[in-house]
């Protein structure tokens, strides 16, 4: 059994961005990361920004998915970033601009459990129709919430 990661999903964990690149992004949803885990926002954002500089976390078609392991932390903090400006600079294999930015931020003591919510994510967003979904509802936190929520087909064959 795969950890699914809308449980780990909160009634804040769906925002929409102000930023206009990928420096603006990163760092907005690195201050969120840092309230929700009661971490440092500079230890954050260097493990954050040290894994972008390995790869790219733009998967293309709108979605980015930044995500780190970081000691100190209890439970996964996960983030689902709405871009209220798409982001241009952000390097993603299709060339598309990003809207939608899910990050993970999880325990370098628990790989397994970071992995597993990993794929739930990766899963979860290559359903079709989701992503074209959550860009209908950009500006729309709380109707995100219930379409990452949603039960789908793919989820339910886990």
């Amino acid at each position: 059994m795969s950890s699914q990661f809308t449980k780990y999903l909160e009634k804040d964990s769906v925002v929409v961005l102000e930023g206009k690149n990928k420096r603006e992004i990163i760092d907005e949803l690195v201050a969120i990361a840092a309230v929700k885990s009661n971490l440092d926002s500079e230890l954050i954002r260097e493990l954050t920004w040290k894994r972008e500089k390995m790869m790219t976390t733009g998967v293309g078609d709108g979605l980015a998915l930044p995500h780190i392991r970081v000691d100190g932390i209890g439970t996964p903090v996960i983030i689902c970033g709405l871009c209220k400006t798409p982001v241009k600079d952000y390097s993603t294999p299709d060339g598309k601009p990003v809207q939608v930015v899910m990050y993970l931020m999880g325990s370098t003591s628990n790989q397994n459990v970071y992995l597993e919510i990993l794929g739930s994510i990766s899963r979860k967003l290559r359903v079709p129709g989701i992503i074209e979904d959550i860009l209908e509802n950009i500006t729309r936190p709380s109707q995100v919430m219930r379409i990452l929520k949603r039960k789908v087909k793919a989820e339910s064959e886990e």
